[in-house]
């Protein structure tokens, strides 16, 4: 097989992937009726990490003008992520123009906010665009520290690792979805799956691989029942194993990867603002609707994807 063909199905194969991620991102937060959406949400919890995975691989060996293209546009999505946010929150909370001018100095340009983004990636106008404050951070880092970066990857997985591990008190309330235990830390795994693939690729066996997924999947069943976030450490067994293995796959492109290449992050930012719209239009839900909201919410935002990339690629053609 020619290095070329390597290349294209090591890239299918993670396209492949992140479109498996994206819609679990959607079923993390449009979930199924419990306690089956709860399983699910928390099998999904590989999603954003692969996100991750894939921009520390890519971006690996990367100039630091192309780092700073990256810090563009994740800036530019963040960006739509936050005003939509924003909006929804003002036809929701029904603002008036004394509450959204408070509504901007406490909860946006405050010191208070600043804080809560660098440090948690989380604040009232975040939402789920967390993962994007974290992935600008992450693209911001390696502008300014280059190769060093990776320590404080090292850092926040023994961090997490132990975090989620000491008895002290409700372990749900350690945050983990941030830059410095989330983020980074996945990142660079994904830049150390690039520049040791040679070596991962001729001493990791596909039974390992898999064995590595299974030993994942217990440890978040089992925090799922112990409700802990033990399934941390299942991520961090999960999601490099599954990483590898799709990488390694060798398929043609297909609708799947198309979800992934090109979907992936209007799926992400669009499909809070479906799932607000549809449970304004239906506030109550029948038992059988309950389990459809999730499935339709997912269609209608790859459909509203579909049309703009469509519009947008005729738009340019032009």
């Amino acid at each position: 097989m020619s290095n070329t063909s390597i290349t294209q199905s090591r890239k299918y194969g993670l396209d492949f992937l992140k479109g498996i991620a994206a819609c679990f991102v959607v079923f993390m937060h449009v979930r199924f009726p419990e306690p089956t959406g709860r399983y699910v949400a928390l099998l999904g919890t590989f999603a954003v990490p692969v996100f991750f995975m894939t921009s520390g691989y890519f971006g690996y060996g990367a100039s630091r003008a192309k780092t700073l293209r990256s810090i563009k546009r994740t800036a530019t999505y963040l960006l739509v992520a936050y005003v939509l946010n924003i909006l929804r929150i003002f036809v929701t909370e029904d603002f008036n123009p004394a509450a959204i001018y408070e509504f901007f100095v406490s909860e946006v340009f405050s010191l208070d906010h600043l804080v809560k983004l660098i440090i948690l990636s989380q604040s009232k106008i975040s939402g789920v665009a967390w993962f994007l404050i974290s992935l600008l951070m992450c693209y911001f880092l390696k502008y300014l520290l280059g190769d060093k970066l990776r320590y404080l990857g090292y850092l926040g997985i023994v961090v997490g690792v132990i975090g989620v591990l000491l008895p002290s008190g409700n372990f749900i309330n350690i945050p983990i979805n941030n830059s410095w235990i989330n983020g980074i830390p996945f990142f660079i795994i994904g830049e150390i799956l690039h520049s040791h693939e040679h070596f991962v690729a001729k001493n990791v066996k596909k039974i390992q691989l898999l064995c590595a997924c299974l030993i994942g999947l217990v440890l978040i069943i089992v925090a799922c029942y112990c409700e802990t976030q033990w399934w941390h450490i299942g991520t961090l067994l999960l999601s490099p194993a599954l990483f590898v293995l799709f990488s390694r796959s060798d398929m043609r492109y297909n609708k799947m990867c198309l979800l992934g290449s090109v979907y992936a992050f209007f799926i992400y930012i669009m499909h809070p603002l479906v799932m607000h719209v549809y449970d304004a239009l239906r506030p109550s839900l029948l038992p059988v609707e309950a389990w459809l909201r999730p499935l339709v919410v997912l269609l209608v935002t790859i459909m509203m994807a579909w049309a703009y990339y469509t519009t947008k690629h005729t738009l340019v053609k032009k």
